[in-house]
């Protein structure tokens, strides 16, 4: 358990690092690097997060090049630690055997404290996170209309080579569009008349977001914010990647179309962003 809570807690460390280290230098690269750069960069992060990366390094060379010494150092430090304990357990006048029980099972009930405190973090964690969502779903689909054999988004399906079936629902509540489910994907708009461009490319965002795989990614996230619930540096970076997804999405809608075009798209983002903002104020 030992070894388990320590690794843990260096994974801890390890992602806060990186976080601090991606903020700091986050004004230069977004001059510089792409907004997939940035996405790419913040998914190393909840790697580094979720795989001790450190116990992949080999440690055979090392061993093999001086085990005599190696072997020396092990039982001058075994020598040390018996006669260091000898001595203390003499001083308080204890039969060696009661002391070394004494010292384990201090250790043993602390670090089991330890691992049942991130044990109920991480299970009340989840429980608030797949309560909220199935909520929200169940709400989703009760203040929603299916909208079937749209051609738009036929076309736009064919456009960007993608096969799965992907269903549309007009919701009464949605704020924006959103894509929503890994393995039943369904994209929900916002009960709104937009014109045909406008829907097409609205369509072409959500999807874009379904073929990069960027809902897996997003459960990693929720994956890394269960494991390190106690480190607020896990909660920066599932913000960074929502933010970095977005922009990486809308610059991958973008870089085929013209100047109109781009402009088009980016009034209507902003339209659904203020309508969205209006009625969460109004609710």
């Amino acid at each position: 358990m030992y070894e388990f809570i320590k690794t843990v807690f260096m994974m801890s460390c390890v992602g806060a690092g990186l976080t601090l280290l991606l903020l700091a230098i986050k004004p230069l690269t977004v001059k510089k690097f792409p907004a997939r750069w940035q996405y790419a960069a913040w998914l190393v992060v909840i790697v580094c997060m979720l795989v001790p990366v450190w116990k992949l390094i080999p440690v055979n060379n090392a061993q093999e090049i001086a085990p005599d010494f190696v072997t020396m150092r092990n039982e001058q430090n075994t020598a040390s630690e018996v006669q260091e304990m000898t001595q203390m357990a003499a001083a308080e006048n204890l039969p060696m055997e009661y002391r070394e029980i004494a010292i384990n099972s201090k250790e043993i009930h602390i670090y089991d404290l330890i691992a049942w405190v991130w044990i109920c973090g991480v299970c009340l964690f989840l429980i608030s996170v797949f309560g909220s969502y199935f909520i929200f779903l169940i709400r989703k689909k009760r203040n929603s209309v299916d909208l079937k054999g749209n051609k738009v988004l036929e076309d736009v399906k064919r456009e960007l080579d993608i096969k799965r079936k992907i269903r549309i629902r007009i919701s009464n509540d949605a704020a924006s569009p959103m894509l929503v489910g890994v393995l039943f994907p369904v994209i929900y708009i916002p009960h709104r008349s937009v014109d045909e461009t406008a829907e097409r490319l609205i369509y072409r965002h959500e999807l874009m977001h379904y073929k990069h795989k960027d809902l897996i990614f997003k459960w990693f996230a929720l994956i890394v914010n269960a494991i390190h619930w106690f480190n607020p540096f896990a909660y920066l970076v599932s913000a960074n990647i929502s933010e970095a997804c977005e922009v990486s999405c809308d610059m991958s809608v973008i870089k085929d179309l013209d100047e109109q075009e781009q402009r088009l798209y980016m009034n209507t983002i902003l339209d659904l962003v203020q309508a969205g903002k209006r009625r969460e104020r109004n609710v």
